[in-house]
């Protein structure tokens, strides 16, 4: 397939100066929210465990343990996993994929550990997720999905971001992207489903790989060019579409097509939790009888009614709705831990009933929900919600992210989203110069 060769040697020709603004400052903006998804993941004790362990010199930062520095690779891992962790990282609009969750972990350690500049770090990160997210576009995967994304795409974009901030010559750059596709890992979706919390380390797993990648392609081992075809298509069962790896390569970035989450759950859910909020406002719970949800094929698999672990909860379509048709909530704290042993949405849970949507309209509005929720009174309330905000098509404002990290951060890095208004300052240039250590040690200065 010629197309995924001229792919990667356009990405090995990148460079940071010649993106436009308006690229940089989204990719910035990617930075900033994944670096508050794990500031607050650190809440959990797992995650705080994990970062705990990350050991090696200290080249680059663990962002939820302040003052702490790590290998390189120990700080991807224990980054990665805090990224995910309560789902509010940011995600990929026209795939099933989150190319920042695949990039960034080890795009920060990378470019720290080098004692580059904020200006390496975003160049890295749009690369990197360009890559991804198009091998993501030509091989997508049959429904209902069987493999995570986050187990086989997370080596791809590691090895395309550090291939990217070493700035590897094509051919090495290639070796390096194509290699780490033959090391995809098979991580089951259904451990999403199941809440069993590996499944949280699978993007972790993924940035090891791409060093290990990079490192083997410099020592001289080879990949096979055929290696998407065969771990994607053959084993994975996608119908190839080359001509995403190349069309309109270069003239709209794909981090500009990714998605900042409002809320704490798996994003297929997230026009649901948008119709049960609104419904929410009129219906007391207690007078609730019948909740009926028509979702779109992503979310309509999502059908756990009774899960036991919070990553369960988040990818459960019954809880979700219940939750916050319950609490009238839709923050963070309302899809912790806790809602999993609340009666009342235990309750709601049971009632929930799941129709998928057969045939949902063209992009944006392929994730669709239409919830029917009916009183003990016979009175019902229906709402429909075509496509969730904080994608392309409803992006969050300014403000809105802004409100978002202050909520998130306030309780451990109470500094945080004042230092980030600062930092993406739309009237101010990016300093893209400043070392990248220096960034981060300021943003994520002050601890509570």
């Amino acid at each position: 397939m010629p197309e995924i060769h001229d792919l990667l040697d356009w990405a090995a020709r990148q460079e940071t100066a010649a993106l436009p603004d308006d690229v940089l400052r989204t990719a910035l903006t990617i930075v900033c929210d994944d670096l508050a998804a794990m500031i607050a993941a650190h809440a959990e004790p797992e995650v705080r465990a994990v970062s705990e362990r990350a050991a090696g010199p200290g080249e680059s930062t663990v962002v939820g343990i302040s003052g702490k520095r790590a290998g390189r690779r120990a700080a991807a891992l224990a980054n990665a996993v805090a990224a995910n962790w309560t789902e509010l990282d940011g995600g990929y609009r026209p795939a099933t994929c989150h190319g920042s969750l695949y990039t960034l972990p080890v795009a920060l350690a990378e470019t720290e550990a080098e004692g580059a500049t904020l200006g390496d770090l975003l160049g890295a990160l749009v690369v990197g997720y360009e890559v991804v997210t198009r091998i993501a576009r030509a091989y997508r995967p049959p429904l209902p999905l069987v493999l995570h994304p986050h187990a086989t795409l997370s080596p791809i974009g590691a090895a395309a971001a550090i291939a990217s901030a070493r700035r590897l010559p094509a051919d090495r750059f290639a070796q390096t992207v194509l290699g780490a596709a033959s090391m995809s890992l098979t991580g089951p979706f259904g451990h999403a489903t199941e809440g069993a919390t590996v499944r949280n380390a699978w993007a972790g797993a993924g940035a090891q790989l791409g060093f290990l990648a990079a490192e083997v392609a410099d020592a001289g081992l080879t990949a096979s060019p055929a290696v998407l075809d065969e771990v994607f298509g053959r084993v994975g069962g996608a119908t190839a579409r080359p001509h995403e790896l190349t069309a309109g390569l270069g003239e709209r970035y794909a981090v500009e097509d990714g998605y900042q989450k409002p809320y704490a759950c798996c994003q297929y859910l997230h026009s649901s939790v948008e119709a049960a909020a609104t419904i929410a406002r009129e219906a007391e719970p207690a007078s609730i009888a019948e909740i009926a949800v028509r979702a779109h094929p992503l979310a309509a698999a999502l059908r756990n009614a009774a899960p036991e672990t919070s990553l369960a909860g988040r990818f459960s379509l019954p809880h979700a709705v219940a939750t916050v048709l319950s609490t009238r909530d839709t923050s963070a704290a309302a899809f912790a831990a806790p809602s999993l042993a609340d009666p009342a949405v235990a309750r709601l849970r049971s009632l929930v009933t799941i129709e998928e949507w057969q045939d949902p309209p063209p992009p944006p509005h392929d994730r669709p929900s239409r919830m029917r929720v009916t009183l003990e009174d016979g009175r019902v309330l229906e709402e429909t919600v075509l496509s969730a905000a904080g994608g392309p098509d409803r992006p969050l404002s300014r403000d809105q992210l802004l409100a978002k990290y202050a909520a998130l951060t306030g309780e451990s890095r109470p500094g945080f989203a004042g230092r980030v208004r600062a930092l993406t300052d739309p009237a101010r240039a990016l300093d893209l110069g400043r070392k990248l250590g220096t960034v981060l040690d300021e943003l994520l200065a002050g601890t509570r």
